[in-house]
């Protein structure tokens, strides 16, 4: 058994490890001899922190809850109108610091192959389109047109990414008013698309 003083590397380290294995080489990979050798660590440093693999599955999955779903969460419970609840769930999956598209399709991934994993994800699927109906409805949607919108919104931003579209940050935002119209049925305010255009523009 591992000691306090052998133990270098944190319960961090690992996870991160292991994300960083099932982004590039699938869930299947995940293993501890595996990441042991990647970190230059003993199997036995794994063991403090972790009972078994399953326990660093778990963790890996509580990451991506916290740093993908609440993210969501927060960004639409901060904002105080339609145009701005809209704009930060585009700018969302741009901010790699807040969510990581890939991570979630690599969960995604992972779910096709384990029925618990894919409860899980559709649990989270679910919660994420409930957050955003809600938004809608806060500003003056009917609880059915908000729920619609909600997966309109929700279902192509997730193929969007399902897609490996490679497209310039530059030629969406050139469609930002379309996008925007399509998704509410409202016109986006000039000055509000503008504002949020300079938010990109190093990244053009």
């Amino acid at each position: 058994m591992a000691t306090p003083q052998a133990n270098r590397l944190g319960r961090s380290d690992w996870t991160g490890a292991a994300i960083h294995t099932l982004l590039v080489n699938g869930i299947d990979a995940v293993q501890i001899t595996r990441l042991a050798s990647q970190l230059n660590a003993s199997r036995g440093s794994f063991y403090w922190h972790f009972a078994d693999r399953q326990a660093l599955l778990k963790a890996i999955l509580d990451e991506w809850h916290q740093r993908n779903g609440n993210s969501i969460k927060t960004a639409l419970n901060q904002v105080d109108s339609l145009s701005e609840a809209i704009l930060e769930f585009f700018a969302l999956w741009v901010n790699s610091d807040c969510f990581s598209p890939t991570l979630d399709q690599s969960i995604r991934d992972w779910a096709r192959l384990d029925p618990k994993v894919f409860a899980i994800v559709t649990k989270e699927d679910q919660l994420r389109i409930q957050l955003i109906a809600d938004c809608f409805q806060r500003f003056g949607f009917t609880k059915p047109d908000a729920t619609v919108r909600a997966r309109v919104l929700y279902f192509a931003q997730i193929g969007y990414y399902a897609m490996h579209m490679e497209e310039p940050m530059q030629s969406r935002l050139a469609l930002l008013d379309q996008y925007y119209t399509s998704f509410t049925g409202r016109k986006l305010s000039a000055k509000v698309a503008a504002r949020f255009k300079q938010r990109f523009e190093g990244n053009q």
